[in-house]
């Protein structure tokens, strides 16, 4: 089953690769920076910006594979539990 979390992750890890991926959008030279064309600089900003949201989905990831071994391990005291009785 999809959860919220995992759409959340899927997104987040889609962003860079649809804005770098859409070559036309940003295939200019204008408007410079420090002489630098658009085309160029607008990847390297993307650079840090990959990493926070990659760092965000990996956090997110985490909290939920502990959030899931958390419920087996209760999962499994119950039915433990349930077969002394």
């Amino acid at each position: 089953m999809v959860k919220n979390v995992d759409i959340a992750i899927a997104i987040l890890l889609l962003i860079p690769l649809i804005a770098l991926l859409a070559i036309p959008t940003y295939n200019h030279v204008n408007p410079t920076l420090a002489g630098i064309s658009f085309f160029y600089w607008y990847q390297l900003l993307w650079m840090p910006l990959s990493a926070i949201l990659f760092f965000i989905a990996a956090i997110l990831w985490n909290r939920k594979e502990e959030k899931e071994e958390r419920g087996a391990s209760k999962s499994t005291r119950r039915n433990a539990r349930k077969g002394r009785r």
